[in-house]
């Protein structure tokens, strides 16, 4: 997620830079940290990886570009919501997004419409979002470079699944590198609270070479279409590897939801686990 970029404006921690290789492209940064981008003219244009990683499992699952409800938890630049917007007009969006300063950037781009924003920790907010309101959950939850992995245990799992409707989709980007101590457990809840799961990365992420940002999909009511969504990550613009059925049981092997009793190992930097 490098981009060559030209710093114009800063709200604390939170920096909205000028990509010097796109003209209509922004960067936000969080702690110089690449967080979120957007375009001022494309709303279709996905910059990071994993937002196009996201985009081609929504086509897959959900190809039929009808509008949708999307709940986001972490709202960055807000650049999915400006996506589905894109691609399927008429969307609406709750957003829980806990940084002032982040969404005071937000707002200096411009506000998606149909958008409402909470700002609020969406660790408290998610056990009290009503039930079977959202088709689509996006989860890209990090307190600068480090991810809300509180966020990730089974309880929060289990509400991020009562607040989908059925069919309902779950997107989480979760940053790791093996032995993917935090991928595997997450994985590991999802199947536990969705009728089919996968996961989308860069094979030379997969293959440990390299830390970088998995998509963990989960669906209720429906199966993943397996062969359309793995085609449609070997023809991304940054490849993506899918990982599913048995391959998937054998990558999560004996890992454990983790719990608010037992939570998952915090972010490292220098191990790459949950740390952008």
């Amino acid at each position: 997620m490098s981009t060559n970029v030209k710093r114009p404006r800063v709200i604390g921690q939170v920096e909205l830079l000028r990509d010097l290789d796109r003209p209509t492209g922004r960067v936000l940064l969080v702690e110089g940290v690449e967080q979120s981008y957007v375009d001022d003219v494309d709303d279709e244009h996905l910059e990071f990886e994993y937002m196009q990683h996201m985009a081609i499992a929504i086509d897959a699952i959900r190809p039929e570009h009808s509008p949708l409800n999307c709940l986001h938890l972490g709202g960055g630049a807000l650049t999915m919501p400006r996506w589905v917007n894109a691609t399927r007009p008429g969307s609406h969006h709750v957003v829980v997004e806990m940084s002032s300063d982040v969404l005071d950037v937000a707002r200096a781009v411009g506000m998606p419409q149909n958008c409402d924003v909470v700002e609020d920790d969406a660790v408290l907010v998610l056990p009290r979002l009503p039930s079977a309101a959202a088709d689509v959950l996006i989860w890209d939850l990090y307190d600068g470079p480090r991810a809300v992995t509180a966020a990730l245990a089974l309880e929060a799992i289990t509400d991020m699944r009562r607040t989908l409707t059925t069919p309902g989709l779950a997107l989480l980007n979760v940053s790791d590198a093996a032995p993917f101590e935090v991928v595997r457990p997450v994985l590991a809840a999802l199947r536990t609270c969705f009728d089919d799961v996968a996961m989308l990365a860069e094979p030379s992420t997969l293959r440990g070479r390299r830390s970088g940002n998995c998509v963990l999909v989960g669906v209720s009511g429906v199966e993943i279409p397996v062969d359309p969504l793995a085609r449609a990550g070997v023809a991304a613009w940054v490849r993506a590897r899918l990982v599913a059925g048995t391959e998937l049981d054998a990558f999560i092997g004996a890992a454990v939801p983790a719990t608010a009793a037992e939570p998952l190992p915090a972010p490292d930097a220098r191990k790459g686990r949950a740390f952008l």
